[in-house]
């Protein structure tokens, strides 16, 4: 029914591509110039809205015509003309009477590829750019949408502000300006679409002559960031001057690409497009639960999309609203929805139809088509998928999306005066606001102010770790963490200890399974002095051949120490046979072959692809004023390079063994393993419940096997969650005379845990106990930034430490056994045993 496009598709000799859609219907042109660079693009300067500023300045003069000269020009033609940037596009528009479509070209290819760029309006159009900003900032639904998307793609330059942040903006220097339009706005980076009453071969020859003095020129590579996988649900309020709460629900929805985007697109009218709509209806007039109500999907050629459920809602009726909207959501799984279905395909189509209408609705459909696909029939293309979606195709990506609780973010800008009457003291003192704040070079920084005491407290993590490592380069992580603070390009390691210590500060890197990491305390007025440090250890270490043979030294010595303990040579064992020797399976101190191995060169290289802002996310807890620490962290750590953030890679399994080693001591140890969950299992809680019982001397091991039985000297329990799998193990040590009836109670405890999980009676005093536990562990600000540092790494919220407590609260006893019956009935285990 939609038809085929017309439209041709030219390539110019300097590389340019040219789209043409003649359409006599109608005596006017639409000119329109698509440079694919946006904020997205922006680098080193992410945050700071220089896509934003060129698009204003190409206005200020070209090669043939000053500002006014070409505001003038195109207004005697009779030209519409205006621009906008997003984030992955700046589109630059002219239209007007078909017979001035000479005029609109010139104008708008020496705007994009000949701007003279006057420097004395360079700081005028800053200001007025300024001015911008500030009006964004004062408006609620600015606000509210700022909220929203730095939530929802947190790691993902879509996060930032199109127009910038105002300190960030400030920055951006006239020669910032005028490389990035040499480096994004070339001709293998831009396309024109051109649609109205023209010939197509007079159109040539037109765009061949103004085009004759543009060459050829190709675009920088700009890295993308792209926001990973949701771990978690979200949950993010703020709180502006406005009579009523903005809350939007928010999933996690694939790309342009995906078979599910018709059905999502359909799902979202039926949902909440338009005032028939079943939430406009069914909340909104039927339940008087809010004032406005409304559901859109944002699917785009780069993921993730979001479909959203945003609504204006009185703040009291809120926490009513959202749990009404997912009921909602619920009872199209059982609904019949053929009516709703036909409706919202004929919405479609005729919303497409609108489009055509107009010599700019199809110039930009045509560019949108090109930018997003490069396929001038995509419309039809997408419609005709749109057509074929079936009431089983609705559920299924309902199903699928927007009942997953892992990917949904929930907002809100609530009202300031009814938020504070809500929130106590002591309730606000417990829950402090954590802000996040990305860096010029992407450094992503979250802060917490408590003044309690005047100390703060620095956690870093870098997506890095046993995942970041071969059998070839094994321990390097320990051994590049250790190597940090032993002196940098510009400090020796005495020099920094020393200043350090005279502050009473402290500074520490490490490595673990999944992350790398550093983290410093100090005094408050000694924060810039530490900041300092950080940065300078974090990107500049010199990596002195005299430390690299002594620290070669000190890890060897720990290995060999490690390999003369029967508990750590069974846990290696048992790591290296469950994960093929890869990733998880790597010793974390190395081995002797790999030790001898590590050079300057490798660390180096492990150094520039893990240490990177990109790939770090630094935590600041404590006495601390946010605006002046995010100042202090621009100037001390932008020296770290923007980098890539890394993604883990897959680990392995390997097939379950029974492995007997000996090591010449007194005692035997016996391990049992199985692969255990990943991070974002929703059986993790229950798995932690498992492990505090089974780890607990009141719990079934340590009672039944050291102290009814006297077979152990220990007995207990330990496990880890990773990227895609991790581990859970049971370990004793006894004597090798009684290792076998160990094996044989330790494996029965085992099976009978898989069989009954925790029992009703002692479930709840296991979670006090484990509450109790984390409660102590976490009371220090350096705890608390220490997980919020790891957790916002891997994918998480900033927050989502503090969400642990009632997920834990809320396990259950069938929670328990289904993770059990899981992990431990459904799998075989690794048994490694080591005796004399």
């Amino acid at each position: 029914m939609f038809p085929d496009t017309t439209a041709t598709c030219h390539v110019l000799d300097n590389g340019l591509t040219v789209i043409l859609n003649a359409d006599s219907s109608a005596p006017v042109i639409s000119t329109q110039a698509w440079v694919e660079t946006g904020s997205i693009h922006e680098g080193d300067f992410m945050g700071a809205g220089i896509s934003h500023l060129l698009e204003h300045m190409v206005f200020k003069g070209t090669k043939s015509f000053t500002g006014e000269e070409l505001s003038q020009t195109v207004q005697a033609a009779g030209g519409q003309w205006n621009a906008y940037t997003s984030f992955d596009r700046t589109v630059y528009y002219i239209d007007g009477p078909a017979d001035s479509a000479k005029t609109f070209l010139q104008a708008v290819l020496e705007m994009v590829f000949m701007p003279s760029f006057p420097e004395f309006e360079f700081e005028k159009e800053k200001d007025v750019i300024r001015r911008e900003i500030d009006m964004g900032l004062d408006d609620p639904d600015s606000r509210a949408s700022r909220l929203l998307f730095s939530t929802a793609l947190a790691s993902d330059g879509r996060a930032e502000p199109v127009i910038g942040h105002l300190e960030l903006f400030n920055k951006v220097t006239y020669e910032d300006m005028c490389a990035y339009h040499a480096a994004r706005y070339t001709t293998s980076n831009t396309f024109l679409t051109i649609s109205g009453d023209f010939e197509e071969e007079a159109m040539l020859a037109t765009l061949k002559e103004l085009t004759k003095d543009i060459p050829r020129s190709f675009t920088k590579h700009a890295t993308v960031q792209s926001e990973p996988r949701q771990l978690g649900q979200r949950t993010r309020r703020d709180t502006f001057a406005i009579p009523v709460s903005k809350l939007a629900l928010s999933w996690q929805v694939p790309t342009l690409d995906h078979p599910d985007a018709p059905a999502l697109d359909l799902l979202s009218t039926i949902l909440g497009g338009g005032r028939s709509s079943r939430l406009y209806q069914r909340l909104r007039e039927k339940r008087n639960l809010c004032l406005h109500i409304a559901s859109w999907s944002w699917i785009t050629a780069m993921g993730p999309g979001l479909f959203s459920v945003s609504a204006e809602v009185p703040t009291e009726k809120r926490d009513e609203l959202q749990a009404a909207i997912r009921e909602e959501i619920t009872n199209l799984l059982n609904d019949s929805l053929d009516e709703e279905l036909t409706k919202a395909k004929r919405m479609a189509l005729s919303s497409q139809f609108k489009t055509l209408t107009s010599a700019s609705g199809r110039a930009s459909d045509l560019g949108s088509n090109w930018h997003e696909a490069r396929n001038l029939n995509f419309t039809k293309d997408y419609l005709t998928a749109v057509d074929k979606v079936t009431q089983a195709d609705l559920r299924r990506v309902c199903e699928t999306y927007l009942l997953e609780n892992t990917t949904l973010t929930v907002t809100s800008l609530d009202p300031e005066d009814k938020v504070a009457k809500t929130v106590t003291n002591k309730k606000a003192q417990s829950t402090r606001e954590i802000t996040s704040h990305t860096l010029s070079n992407g450094l992503t920084l979250h802060l917490c102010p408590d003044n309690r005491l005047p100390t703060v407290s620095l956690q870093g993590a870098m997506l890095a770790g046993m995942t970041s490592e071969t059998p070839a380069t094994a321990g390097i992580s320990t051994f590049l963490a250790n190597m940090l603070s032993k002196g940098t390009t510009s400090c020796s390691g005495e020099e920094i200890a020393t200043a350090l210590e005279s502050l009473g500060a402290s500074l520490k890197a490490g490595a673990g399974n999944n992350t790398a990491s550093i983290g410093a305390s100090c005094l408050k007025p000694d924060l810039e002095t530490v900041l300092e440090i950080m940065g300078d250890t974090l990107a500049n270490p010199a990596f002195h051949q005299s430390n690299i043979d002594f620290e070669r030294q000190t890890q060897l010595a720990a290995l060999q120490e490690e390999n003369e303990d029967p508990a750590s040579l069974a846990f290696r064992t048992l790591r290296s046979t469950i994960f093929e020797g890869q990733g998880y399976g790597i010793n974390p101190l190395g081995t002797e072959e790999s030790l001898a191995g590590i050079d300057r060169l490798g660390l180096t290289a492990h150094h520039a692809l893990y240490y990177t802002a990109s790939n770090t996310n630094l935590c600041i807890f404590g006495d601390i004023d946010p605006d002046t620490t995010v100042a202090l962290a621009e100037k001390h750590l932008s020296q770290l390079k923007t980098g890539e953030k890394q993604s883990p890679a897959e680990q392995p399994l390997g097939k379950p063994l029974e492995i007997h080693r000996t090591l010449d001591k007194q005692q035997a140890v016996l391990a049992i393993g199985y692969p255990g969950a990943d991070i974002a299992s929703p059986d993790i809680h229950a798995l932690d419940l498992i492990h505090a019982w089974c780890a607990d001397m009141a719990g079934p091991l340590f009672t039944r096997i050291r102290e009814d039985l006297g077979l152990a000297y220990y007995c207990s329990a330990t496990q880890f969650h990773g990227h895609t799998t991790g581990l859970f193990a049971f370990y004793l040590g006894t004597s090798p005379e009684q290792l076998e009836l160990a094996k044989h109670e330790l494996t029965n405890t085992i099976h009978e845990i898989a069989e009954k999980g925790i029992p009703a009676k002692t479930l709840d005093s296991v979670k006090n106990s484990w509450l109790a536990k984390q409660a102590l562990a976490n009371q220090s600000n350096a705890a608390m930034a220490r997980l919020c540092a790891v957790d916002t790494t891997l994918g998480f919220s900033p927050t989502h430490h503090r969400e642990t407590a009632e997920k834990i609260k809320a396990i259950t006893v069938e929670d328990t056994l289904k993770a059990a019956q899981a992990y431990f009935a459904k799998q075989q285990p690794t048994v490694v045993t080591v005796t004399p």
